[in-house]
């Protein structure tokens, strides 16, 4: 038999069948090109496979962007005021860094802070990471708090619950004030010489520390929280919220307010004002059967999950681990006899006598 001819009824319908397939995979290639260059929309959802929802692709910081605000007002009734800035890059996959700094007066004494997160993060479910703080308080020579703990956020629509929680440590500071009181003796009757020592220190122990907060969206521009604390040993329920204004050209400013009522002084009050700096949301559309891209403001809730992870408390981990000490010591004197008292009395007559006597001289000239 000769290569290429079919040689029974049955090999002749396999050759024509094998044909037919060629030539429709061909045609069917040929028409789904010519489809997806002419819709490009749907040619980047069909790269996608289909069994992976598409959010898990957003990454966990859409850009390189910034924040500043400048806040003030009372804590353990202290008065504070400052500055803080945070920095937010994206790295490889889903993955993102953000470095906080910040500087300003804690009762009329300067303090500096600093914040560096890892953390892992889908925009549209949750976050995952790492917390650690440093701060500096020009207090009794240098008062130091520290903070290490995992972070977490997960959304659900406009709820958003997120906290950190781990553990602070810190070093010890005092000073110490002594005041003396004399009580002179008298005949038969003991003298005293009293000291009191005033001791303040701030020593913040290495122990367990939360910080949590349960945020619901209003709008898209305005959330309202409410959390726990559990800072420098010490309970307080937080309380606060945020409203935000969109400026244009990446810009957004807000303002806020924050409270804290707690344990054992652990309360406060404050606001400022914030601005956020970055990209504007992409937008996608089909304009003339092209695929168009184009900026769309950002929301303060797009904001929150997809650019900046907001600030957590740092001064309490110092105020709230404050102690105050006094402790006093009485030494007696010997009582005066009568003896030694007509004595003195006899000698400070007698100097009155003669520098009354110098005098009369004087006074006839």
């Amino acid at each position: 038999m000769k290569r290429g001819v079919p040689g029974t009824p049955g090999e002749a319908m396999r050759i024509y069948v094998r044909a037919f397939l060629r030539s429709t995979m061909l045609l069917s290639g040929i028409v789904g090109a010519a489809y997806l260059s002419s819709n490009p929309a749907h040619a980047i959802e069909s790269a996608r496979p289909s069994w992976i929802d598409p959010s898990w692709y957003a990454p966990a910081v859409d850009g390189v962007n910034g924040r500043i605000e400048g806040w003030g007002g009372t804590l353990n009734q202290k008065s504070f005021a400052g500055v803080q800035g945070a920095l937010a890059v994206p790295l490889r996959g889903q993955w993102g860094f953000q470095l906080d700094g910040g500087a300003g007066t804690l009762d009329n004494r300067a303090f500096e802070s600093g914040v560096g997160r890892l953390f892992w993060r889908n925009p549209s479910r949750g976050l995952l990471g790492a917390y650690v703080s440093y701060t500096h308080w020009d207090q009794y020579g240098g008062v130091q708090a520290a903070q290490a703990a995992g972070e977490f956020e997960a959304y659900w629509g406009r709820w958003t619950l997120r906290g950190i929680v781990g553990a602070e440590f810190g070093n010890s500071a005092s000073t110490f004030s002594t005041t003396t009181g004399v009580i002179p003796p008298a005949i038969g009757i003991p003298g005293a010489i009293n000291t009191v020592v005033l001791t303040q220190s701030y020593d913040v122990k290495t122990r367990f520390m939360d910080q949590i907060n349960l945020q619901y969206y209003v709008t898209d521009n305005w959330h309202a929280y409410i959390g726990h604390r559990y800072l420098g040993g010490k309970n307080a329920l937080a309380l606060g919220s945020e409203l935000g204004l969109p400026l244009g050209r990446g810009v957004m400013a807000s303002a806020f307010v924050e409270g804290r009522i707690g344990s054992d002084r652990f309360e406060g009050v404050w606001g400022g004002l914030r601005f956020y700096f970055g990209n504007d949301a992409p937008v996608y559309e089909i304009v003339d059967k092209e695929l168009r891209r184009s900026q769309k403001e950002k929301t303060l809730i797009q904001r929150h999950r997809e650019d900046q992870v907001n600030a957590w408390d740092i001064l309490p981990s110092i105020v709230n681990n404050s102690n105050q000490n006094v402790s006093s010591s009485s030494q007696p004197t010997a009582p005066l006899s009568a003896r030694r008292t007509t004595a003195w009395r006899i000698s400070r007559q007698t100097a009155s006598v003669a520098l009354e006597a110098r005098r009369r001289p004087e006074t006839a000239r």
